[in-house]
């Protein structure tokens, strides 16, 4: 019997290698933030990170570093733990009062807006001119409303009398969609905490009772 080969694994190799990919990762979403997807090429991405163009294309085509960059903002780092699975997420759903639920939703949009609405706007706007970028959009559009619906699940008994689930998760996922946040932030001025607190009240008026 011959024994299996034994796999070498190099720890100072793969985290070169995972600072590589935060590096193409960081420059790109700075590309796509300054520039736009479209205008962006992967020489841009390569300068800004000091790379080659090789290596940026070693860590995926622009769509999928695109991707990326959407995911890395909307959690916030690179740690491989679903939405569902992180502060303030998890308190939202085990909150045992509606106090408690909307203090968690509070502190969620406090720090997915400001890090993930940006990059999620390009993502958007990349998708009506991208077909690859198109159907990635869809996907995460999908996404973000079972996230949604996850949260408005937990509202239980304290869901508005005559407001079905599936009513209640259109309102939060559209309370939560970039486009929103677009007009009254990015056009009309709003700071982020007159935002919050109108994300908090509408919940609170049109999805809980009294």
């Amino acid at each position: 019997m011959t024994a299996g080969k034994r796999v070498y694994r190099s720890p100072l190799r793969e985290e070169q290698a995972r600072q590589t990919r935060v590096a193409v990762l960081e420059a790109a979403g700075e590309c796509f933030l300054d520039r736009g997807y479209a205008a962006t090429t992967m020489r841009d991405i390569a300068d800004a990170a000091g790379v080659s163009v090789q290596t940026v294309f070693g860590q995926g085509s622009k769509a999928s570093l695109l991707l990326a960059c959407v995911d890395r903002a909307v959690v916030g780092d690179d740690e491989a733990v679903a939405l569902a699975a992180r502060e303030p997420f998890v308190r939202f759903v085990e909150a045992t009062d509606p106090a408690g639920k909307l203090a968690a939703l509070a502190d969620m949009a406090r720090r997915y807006i400001p890090q993930a609405i940006p990059t999620i706007g390009d993502f958007a706007r990349a998708a009506a001119v991208d077909r690859e970028i198109a159907a990635a959009w869809e996907e995460y559009e999908q996404r973000r409303r079972r996230d949604a619906r996850a949260l408005i699940g937990s509202l239980g008994p304290w869901l508005r009398t005559g407001m079905d689930v599936e009513t209640a998760t259109d309102v939060f996922w559209g309370l939560f969609s970039n486009a929103p946040v677009e007009a009254l932030m990015g056009r009309r001025g709003w700071s982020l905490e007159r935002y919050v607190d109108f994300v908090v009240d509408s919940v609170e008026r049109l999805l809980l009772d009294g």
